[in-house]
């Protein structure tokens, strides 16, 4: 979901960081966006991740991850954002 909410991002003129991880289950490729932005901002922000970020169920094979499938799981969720919005008393673009 990160590439599209980028360019979204980016077409609105919103200035943001990625910064992009592996981890957790199935070592999937995660990223980490910061968006600085006014507070008259926070609500067209927020709009534009809900618009372009989703949670998904995927089908997991387990015989390729070569181990036993009696325990391992035959969907995983995964997409969708977690979003934090904090207040920032003073910031330097350098």
């Amino acid at each position: 979901d990160a590439s599209p909410l980028v360019e979204a991002l980016r077409a609105a003129d919103l200035r943001v960081t990625e910064v992009l991880s592996r981890g957790g289950f199935l070592q999937a490729r995660n990223a980490m966006l910061y968006i600085g932005v006014e507070d008259d901002q926070v609500a067209h922000a927020m709009a534009l991740i809900e618009e372009n970020c989703r949670s998904r169920t995927e089908n997991v094979p387990a015989e390729p991850l070569g181990v036993d499938a009696n325990w391992m799981p035959t969907q995983v969720t995964h997409g969708g954002a977690t979003v934090f919005v904090l207040p920032v008393d003073r910031f330097e673009r350098l």
